[in-house]
């Protein structure tokens, strides 16, 4: 057993012998090696054929592109507490007030804690 962690903010969804796998962000998903292969590449030198499959990588100078987004998916033996991840900051902007005044400026922290 292979455990992925997606520690991108990006979902992905992919399928082998006839099986949705889901890897939404923050989480951890345990899959058989041979899944981890035809998805990821995990265990192969060569990734291109993985990152054109994704869509990553289309030309060859998308390639360090490709990787950084695959570089968001971590692999282990053991299962991982996600739990530690880091939440997002958002910001956010009110509109402006009629005639030009500013409208008041807020932050929030979104917490999956």
């Amino acid at each position: 057993m292979i455990y992925v962690t997606n520690k991108g903010a990006h979902p992905l969804a992919d399928s082998y012998d006839g099986h949705v796998y889901e890897f939404p962000p923050n989480t951890c998903i345990g899959i058989a090696e041979e899944v981890a292969k035809h998805i990821f590449g995990y265990g192969d030198d060569n990734k291109i054929p993985y990152l054109a499959r994704h869509g990553w990588m289309k030309m060859n100078t998308d390639y360090d592109a490709a990787m950084k987004r695959l570089s968001e998916f971590a692999f282990s033996r053991e299962p991982v507490n996600t739990s530690h991840l880091s939440a997002l900051v958002v910001e956010r902007v009110a509109p402006p007030h009629p005639k030009g005044k500013a409208g008041p400026k807020s932050s929030s922290l979104a917490s999956s804690q």
